[in-house]
This record gives structure tokens, C-alpha cells and sequence, in this order.
């Protein structure tokens, strides 16, 4: 039986650890440093979690794109606790910026 795949989720956060490492730039994202985690489905009843450094030089247009594409605006992306009001619209201004590059 075939199945429908699903858009990935995104999300703003703190790194809990210092053990994840950015998709983009594979550096190592040091604990409590903010970042987006992107939950990607795989298959029914199975996804993945990946992330992306929150620095402007890893969101990129297409990035962008993605996130805006699924959240209609860059203040509906969710935050996680402990991220503060700030920073979290420094990330949305960011999101902005970068899918305003692209032509929809």
C-alpha cells in the first residue's frame, strides 16, 4: 500500500549538548548555542532528526523557503523553552531575509 509523505517539521532551540553538528556547515553547534532542529519524515511511524545552525551563513534561500513553506510566516515557526523572545525574533528576521531572495 503506498503512502503520502509528509512535510519536515522545524523548530528553534538550544543544544542541549555539544554533540550535534550543523547539516550545513558540519561544525559542531556547542551546547546551549541556538539552532533549528528539522524533523524529517522518513516513513509512517518513522522520522529523523537533523539540525541547522541558527547563523545567517547556514539559512539559506532554499532553507528558508522550506521553513516558510510549511509555517505560512517566520513568527509561526515553534520555540522551544529556554530561547529567548530575542533571539527567537533574530532567527524570524533571518527566515525573512533569506527566503525574500527567492521568487515564489
Amino acid at each position: 500500500m503506498p503512502f503520502s509523505a509528509r512535510a519536515s517539521t522545524y523548530r528553534i532551540e538550544a543544544a542541549p549538548t555539544g554533540r550535534a553538528r550543523c547539516r550545513r556547515c558540519k561544525q559542531c553547534l556547542p551546547k546551549g548555542e541556538l539552532r533549528i532542529a528539522i524533523i524529517a519524515f522518513v516513513r509512517p511511524g518513522r522520522s529523523t532528526l537533523l539540525y541547522r545552525c541558527a547563523r545567517p551563513a547556514c539559512i539559506d534561500a532554499a532553507f528558508a523557503s522550506a521553513v516558510l513553506a510549511v509555517y505560512c510566516t517566520a513568527e509561526r515557526v515553534p520555540v522551544a523553552q529556554g530561547v529567548s523572545d530575542e533571539d527567537a525574533a533574530q532567527i524570524h528576521v533571518t527566515f525573512e531575509k533569506a527566503a525574500s531572495c527567492v521568487k515564489r
